[in-house]
């Protein structure tokens, strides 16, 4: 099955029948002819405006195409012809729904005279592809724009531009037509009149004549020889007569021709300028409007900014406050880490007192050695004389002991009270292990809290990175600057909120964890103390108790057997195996007092080097944060002062262009003044001379008229009555005279008049001329500024661009500083000296820009004076031509029939 497509028929159509056209191959669409005639399945129409081989219609690769091979009335394809005419256009895709047009409606005009509109086949084309479904219609919204017709909103808004200058012109046009119509209705009519008043005038003349010629023939009654002569000279003179009326005749013509041009010229210009005048104005009140309309949208911004700098503000008090906090949080801290340093001297003062007890208690116990080796000996001769006395005194019982049995009990109490001293020093060791573990505690926490203000500068790092970043990409995009710091200032605000929040909880959270802390410890010491206090007291009764059954043995023993020797031996072997575990244990504190003191010293010096580190990343952090705060105001200060510098320099641009605009158009208005200044010079002297011909030939015609007087009066009386009725003609010819006269009179105060007023105008014109002169001085004035204002701006735009690149070396040497020791002192204040220079040359081009706009204002107000001036005098150059050809057009018709001698 082929594809298929069907043409019906449009209301505005040729009518034609609904066409079913199979598209196996390629169908041709055209005119009938007489071996092809059109059928409901064919593309032939009955319609003389195609052409024989109009178009092709054919099915490919999935698609429907339409190509106008070479017709002379075009194919159009919604609206759209697909190629010019008697060109083969590419083939065209179409869809099922497209609107059709083969040829367009051609008007004919019949043999009778009628107008006979051939019409053009319109259809509407569905189509089915062969296995049945329908061509999908054109997505018109979602159509790619054909290649070539981008077109931008820049060339639509000069196409507007150009599309009113057009019609601007086709109005100035038209009535410049309806002008030109006017005057060549109005010459007509004067030259029909004129032609008709020329051949009255011939009339009358020639009746004149006659009628003269017929007196001076009746009046004189000479021979024929005379009378031969008489008419031959009054034909001659009739002949120089006639020649020189229409000398004259002519010549008023053409200057009355010249007078009806300058006129029409003169109304031309008067219809042109204002019409001009009034698109000015327009112009003018539009540019006024969106003057007025930039200056709402300018205070507008003002306000936004204002608010903006309202925010801004009130976020650097906060931010202010919040940096006030932390620093009080950091001395309470500082405050806390005297108070832990204090504390550890006080431990370390004990430790040294503990080591003094230790000192003397070994110096006891090395007295107490000798003493009981001493003992030992006594014992020993002691126990050989009792055995003498035994033999000698056996019934004998001593009732009292000598001072030497009594000894052993002292030194078994002594040796009870250094076991006590030691237990009290290991009680006081644990005491001063436990202090070690909460300073080590204590200074962990410190070190937490170093690692969190060593993570706070590095994130203040990173922030000055990003600042730099952002600084960096400022330059880039100047007009998001505002928005994006609005936006970045209010991330940064969050994160320092955010951050000082984070910081206050661990403050608390810390503070909680050392209360918590601090009662734990409380709790435990006092149970310790009370558990080690009964341990000590169990085992003090315990060797005390063996002390006093040990005498008790050692009477009985005496009394009994020299067994109990033997437990006194036992005994003193257990009090040296006391004192050795004393001597070991006693050794043992030794080593864990010099233990404990050099972590002691080690603590105290981590701790001394943790304040020193604390103390430095304060500082530093302070220095950065007032660094990042200076730089972030001078960078928004150096882009305000940017901007506005930018801002001044565009005004001025603009108000330069203005200003060479409003100079082109005064020179134009100026070179036109000067041409109608000349045409009126050249106008006044043609009337001057025109003029002093006209008198001449007004005294010329009166030694005629003198002369003819002359002649009448000497003529013969026959012709009385003839010479009567003449006489009555020349009397009102003779008030013609003396109205020309004053006429005359009056045309010469009126050109003495206009020369005075010439002379003004060119005075006025010589003003002008100064003041254009000054006005191109200032204006090549204004243009050496504004190439000194774009050096001056390409300079500051480099010293900001090396301000930027000292703040970034500044910047990279304050992170340097965290790590090693430098010195950025003397860069931060090279960079605050340039970034005051820089304030300092912003202010002097704002001063300048002042002053430009002042200058510039005054040369606005100046131009438009002298706009009003050139008006002016071009109105009042005009004025004295209009009168010079009112008062010659008023002149010419009585000094003509004066010349003629026609006057009624």
């Amino acid at each position: 099955m082929a594809a298929l497509a069907i043409l019906t028929c449009r209301p505005n159509s040729h009518p034609f029948q609904e066409r079913h056209i199979t598209l196996g191959e390629p169908v041709k669409v055209g005119r009938s002819v007489a071996r092809a005639r059109p059928a409901a399945s064919n593309g032939i129409f009955d319609c003389k405006v195609l052409s024989r081989n109009h178009a092709l219609l054919w099915y490919e690769n999935g698609q429907f195409y339409l190509q106008d091979t070479k017709s002379s009335n075009g194919t159009f394809v919604n609206n759209q012809r697909l190629c010019k005419g008697g060109e083969e256009s590419p083939p065209r895709d179409i869809f099922s729904g497209d609107l059709i047009q083969f040829g367009v409606d051609v008007m004919e005009n019949n043999r009778r005279g009628d107008k006979i509109t051939h019409g053009c086949i319109i259809s509407t084309i569905t189509l089915y592809h062969p296995d049945g479904r329908e061509a999908k219609p054109t997505p018109f919204l979602n159509a790619p724009n054909p290649p070539g017709i981008t077109i931008q909103s820049q060339d639509l808004y000069q196409l507007a531009q150009y599309l009113q200058e057009a019609l601007h012109r086709e109005k100035m046009l038209e009535q410049k037509l309806v002008t030109l119509q006017q005057l060549v209705h109005n010459t007509q009519e004067a030259s029909e009149s004129g032609w008709q008043a020329l051949i009255d005038e011939d009339k009358l003349l020639s009746r004149l004549e006659v009628l003269e010629n017929q007196l001076h023939i009746y009046s004189k009654n000479h021979s024929e020889d005379t009378l031969r002569q008489e008419c031959v000279t009054l034909q001659e003179e009739k002949l120089q007569y006639e020649t020189t009326a229409k000398e004259s005749l002519r010549r008023v013509l053409q200057e009355k021709l010249e007078a009806v041009t300058k006129l029409s010229e003169l109304e031309r210009s008067l219809s042109s300028s204002e019409d001009e005048c009034g698109h000015l104005k327009e112009m003018c009140e539009h540019a006024q409007h969106e003057l007025q309309l930039l200056a709402e949208k300018y205070q507008d911004k003002l306000k936004t900014e204002k608010e903006l700098k309202d925010e801004l503000q009130e976020a650097e008090q906060k931010h202010s406050e919040e940096m006030d906090r932390v620093e009080q949080e950091k001395q309470e801290l500082s405050e806390k880490i005297e108070q832990m340093t204090q504390q550890e001297q006080s431990l370390s003062a004990q430790i040294e007192s503990l080591r003094a007890d230790n000192d003397f208690s070994k110096e006891q116990l090395a007295a107490m050695k000798a003493k009981l080796e001493s003992i030992k000996e006594l014992n020993d001769d002691d126990k050989i004389s009792l055995n003498d006395s035994e033999v000698s005194n056996p019934d004998i019982i001593p009732l009292t002991l000598s001072p030497k049995e009594i000894e052993p009990v002292s030194l078994e109490e002594k040796l009870k009270e250094t076991q006590q001293q030691i237990e009290k020093y290991k009680a006081q060791i644990t005491e001063s292990d436990v202090k070690l573990n909460e300073s080590s505690d204590k200074i962990e926490q410190l070190q937490r809290e170093l690692e969190q203000a060593q993570i706070d500068s590095k994130q203040y790092i990173t922030k000055i990175a990003t600042l730099e970043e952002k600084f960096q990409l400022s330059d880039l995009h100047l007009n998001q600057m505002m928005e994006n710091a609005l936006a970045d200032m209010k991330l940064q605000l969050k994160e320092s909120r955010k951050q000082c929040d984070s910081s206050n909880e661990l403050i608390l959270s810390l503070q909680e964890q050392i209360v918590t802390l601090e009662s734990e410890i409380s709790l435990y010491k006092i149970p310790q103390q009370e558990d080690k206090t009964v341990v000590t007291l169990v085992g003090t009764q315990s060797p005390v108790n063996s002390l006093h059954s040990s005498p008790n043995t050692s009477i009985s023993s005496t009394t009994s057997d020299l067994s109990e020797d033997e437990s006194w031996k036992e005994l003193l072997e257990e009090a040296r195996q006391a004192q050795k575990k004393a001597e070991i244990e006693l050794q043992k504190n030794r080593g864990e007092l010099t233990m404990s003191q050099s972590q002691v010293k080690k603590t105290t010096e981590e701790m001394k080097v943790l304040q020193t580190q604390l103390t430095e990343a304060t500082k530093i952090a302070d220095e950065k944060t007032e660094q990042v705060a200076n730089l972030q105001d001078q960078v928004h200060k150096a882009e305000a002062a940017t901007k506005e510098v930018k801002q001044q320099i565009l005004d001025l641009r603009d108000q330069l262009d203005t200003e060479k605009s409003k100079h082109k158009i005064c020179q134009t208005e100026l070179e036109d003044s000067k041409r109608k200044l000349q045409e009126a010079q050249q106008s006044a002297k043609q009337s001057h001379n025109e003029a002093e011909q006209f008198k001449n030939k007004i005294r010329h015609l009166q030694h005629e008229l003198d002369s003819e007087r002359k002649d009448r009066r000497d003529a013969h009386i026959t012709r009385h009555a003839n010479v009567e009725s003449y006489t009555g003609r020349q009397s009102p010819r003779n008030k013609e005279f003396i109205a020309l006269k004053e006429e005359c009179s009056n045309l010469r105060k009126r050109i003495q008049a206009i020369e005075a007023e010439m002379k003004m105008s060119r005075r006025e014109n010589l003003q002008l001329s100064s003041e254009y002169n000054k006005l191109q001085e200032s204006y090549k004035q204004l243009e050496a500024l504004k190439k000194k204002l774009e050096n001056n701006e390409m300079m500051w735009q480099v010293n900001l661009t090396d301000a930027q690149k000292d703040a970034e070396m500044t910047k990279n040497e304050v992170r340097g500083r965290s790590l090693t020791s430098m010195r950025p002192a003397q860069q931060l204040s090279h960079s605050t000296e340039n970034i005051a220079a820089l304030q300092v040359q912003c202010k002097d081009y704002s001063e300048k820009i002042s002053k430009l706009n002042t200058d510039l204002n005054e040369m606005s107000t100046d131009y438009a004076v002298l706009a009003e001036k050139s008006k002016m005098v071009s109105l009042m150059s005009s004025i004295p031509l209009l009168l010079l050809l009112f008062g010659f057009l008023m002149a010419l018709y009585p000094t003509l029939s004066e010349i003629t001698n026609t006057s009624s």
